[in-house]
């Protein structure tokens, strides 16, 4: 029997490893998420953190669902590597962009809904935006609370996003609908 070579075995070996690590992050983060109320668990990592506003358990879920979404399709990327299945082969350039195109498409997924969402509104965030609107919004609910005898607000709802995809929306959302049903006739 022939033994393997060291590039034949780093190659099964590498993504392999790579896959499972990823797995086990994406499993700890969803065991974190849903993780019941213990006791002195929150005030325990704050102490040994040093990180008084640390979040433990239950992560916002505006910015926890695209970060696992992209590890998830990381993971998927990785073990179902149409590159590494075609090696050798003529497909194996097409395979490669397969690869990258689905994890691109994860980010700019993951991405957009930052940019979309009410309660992020990342763009907006970026460029102080969000922090003006909220600001104008709280002045002129204090000035209508203070006009009608109310108690004055010390918050608002979310303001709409200022800055979107607009309609890139519609082209980022097809092409990504487009590598997904591609790379899900591999998979």
């Amino acid at each position: 029997m022939a033994e393997k070579s060291h590039a034949e075995q780093f190659q099964s070996v590498f993504p392999n490893r790579l896959v499972y690590a990823m797995a086990l992050l994406f499993m700890l983060l969803g065991v974190l998420n849903s993780m019941p109320t213990i006791p002195g668990w929150d005030d325990m990592w704050r102490g040994v953190t040093g990180i008084e506003k640390l979040k433990v358990r239950s992560f916002a879920t505006e910015w926890f669902y695209p970060i696992i979404f992209f590890i998830m399709m990381s993971v998927v990327a990785l073990k179902h590597s149409m590159w590494r299945a075609w090696q050798g082969t003529g497909r194996a350039g097409f395979g490669l962009f397969m690869d990258v195109a689905l994890v691109v498409s994860a980010f700019t997924i993951s991405l957009t809904y930052l940019i979309e969402i009410d309660s992020v509104c990342l763009i907006d965030a970026l460029n102080g935006d969000r922090a003006r609107l909220i600001a104008e919004t709280l002045k002129a609910e204090i000035a209508f609370a203070d006009e009608m005898g109310l108690p004055a607000p010390d918050t608002v709802e979310d303001p709409r996003c200022v800055s979107t995809t607009g309609v890139w929306l519609v082209a980022i959302m097809g092409l990504s609908m487009l590598v997904f049903l591609a790379y899900n006739i591999k998979v």
